[in-house]
């Protein structure tokens, strides 16, 4: 696991950035992001949301001209509503029997299922894909991504991406696609064994992008293990160079 002192290393690698505001809250996929990205953004690509859909609501509500496009091979609004239904039929089962605990624990799984599906039926969009380097009916390439539901204007689309160290097809395509993106916004999960790893991806994006931001997902480094370890997943930031100038 990455040390606090390897967290203050890769920190000082960062370029100055005086209007980063956090979006979403710690443990909710939550990133700091410039403002002036917020406002240029017309599209946000978010991958990886799984039922975790804090960040792209709390994007939208700061930019409501933006429309989400959310992107996960096990997630659908047909799976959302299954679920909703299956996590109802557990409420009324918990509720007869008296069981408070778990009745409040399905009531907010319900209640957080139907506000996903609400939020992905309006005028955003969540799709069952699997991002990769191709494109057929199960997978899509970031750049199809792009060119069907992105925004092809210079650095109009945002990128919020859950992914691990050993994900290269997705840096080269980022790279390649870098005019359209104002803000690529990165979640390192598994956690890195070691600073290595987070340096190598850095450089591999720093000739298009500023990196403005690395920390332990809006976790306070005093409150890693007792042995210094970082154990929240670590979030970097990276800004477009022209958005920079």
């Amino acid at each position: 696991m990455l040390l606090v002192v390897e967290i203050n290393q890769l920190q000082r690698r960062l370029s100055h950035c005086g209007d980063l505001v956090r979006v979403g809250g710690p443990h909710e996929r939550g990133h700091l992001i410039p403002a002036r990205a917020i406002s240029k953004t017309k599209t946000l690509l978010s991958l990886g949301v799984n039922d975790n859909w804090r960040f792209d609501k709390a994007f939208q509500e700061l930019n409501p001209e933006c429309q989400v496009v959310a992107v996960d091979h096990n997630l659908s609004l047909s799976s959302v509503l299954s679920e909703a239904l299956s996590s109802s039929v557990k409420l009324l089962r918990s509720a007869l029997l008296g069981k408070i605990k778990q009745s409040k624990r399905h009531a907010q799984t319900l209640l957080n299922q139907v506000l996903l599906y609400i939020f992905y039926n309006s005028s955003n969009r969540l799709l069952r894909r699997r991002v990769s380097n191709q494109t057929n009916e199960v997978d899509i390439s970031l750049e199809t991504l792009i060119a069907v539901y992105g925004t092809i204007d210079d650095n109009a689309t945002m990128l919020n991406v859950t992914m691990s160290c050993q994900q290269c097809h997705l840096l080269e395509d980022i790279i390649a696609l870098e005019s359209m993106l104002s803000v690529v916004t990165i979640e390192l999960t598994p956690l890195p064994t070691n600073m290595n790893e987070v340096e190598g991806l850095i450089n591999q994006l720093s000739n298009c992008f500023d990196i403005v931001n690395v920390s332990s997902n809006g976790v306070d480094v005093d409150q890693v293990s007792s042995v210094g370890c970082l154990e929240a997943p670590l979030e970097l930031t990276f800004m477009n160079k022209r958005l920079s100038r």
